[in-house]
């Protein structure tokens, strides 16, 4: 007689959430409600508001417009403000639990310019202890961004370190990384609106050829990131 718990019997449990790349207005009571309606378990949304978006993207320009002035080791690099009322549009609620969090993707945390490097785990920090203050049991951080000119994968270790960091800050909230089922370099364009990425300085960046397309790259970049 086979065992109840055989894994002939076992049956996985799967959840089925909605994402909108792109949600604009905030996930209110009603709108959990009508996604319930259509049979989904969560939906997704921005720990921040496009708002914030802007006042760090005013941060890092006036920064590097002062950098012209003065060298790289006597301007300190700036400080993000902590999150204000109209920096986010995620409050605590009692429905909390069938919303998963997204991490602003306009982040680079494997990022070879050390400026941008540094603001983005700012904001990664930011935006994880709010989640965490809100109640959220998961955030999705965008996955490292694998080619820089003629480098690759070397940015991982140094993202890696940036998600170790935070583990600490929400020790109920699950971080879950983004990242591709295959690495190619056309996944890898920098197109989005305000990416802090394409900004990154040329002194960092090693200029190079096209490069070829690496099948286990998402793996080995997943065995950096777990394994550090």
């Amino acid at each position: 007689m086979d065992s109840p718990t055989s894994p002939d019997e076992y049956m996985p449990i799967f959840y089925v959430g909605q994402h909108e790349s792109k949600r604009s207005l905030p996930v209110t009571d009603q709108v959990l409600r009508q996604a319930q309606d259509c049979n989904y378990d969560m939906l997704t949304s921005p720990i921040t508001t496009p708002f914030f978006h802007s006042r760090v993207l005013a941060l890092f320009s006036n920064h590097s417009a002062n950098l012209t002035n003065y060298s790289s080791t006597d301007l300190p690099n700036p400080t993000v403000p902590p999150l204000s009322s109209v920096d986010t549009s995620l409050p605590p609620a009692s429905a909390i639990s069938q919303i998963v969090g997204i991490v602003s993707p306009w982040i680079d945390l494997s990022s070879p310019d050390p400026l941008i490097y540094d603001i983005s785990s700012q904001v990664l920090e930011l935006e994880i202890a709010y989640a965490a203050f809100c109640g959220l049991s998961s955030v999705i951080v965008p996955g490292p961004k694998l080619r820089y000119g003629n480098a690759y994968g070397e940015g991982v270790a140094q993202y890696a370190h940036a998600i170790q960091d935070v583990l600490g800050i929400g020790n109920y909230t699950q971080i879950l990384i983004k990242l591709p089922m295959m690495d190619h370099p056309d996944y890898e364009e920098d197109d989005m609106m305000g990416s802090l990425a394409p900004f990154a300085r040329t002194e960092y960046i090693e200029q190079g050829g096209k490069q070829e397309v690496d099948l286990l790259g998402t793996w080995d970049a997943w065995h950096v990131i777990r394994t550090v």
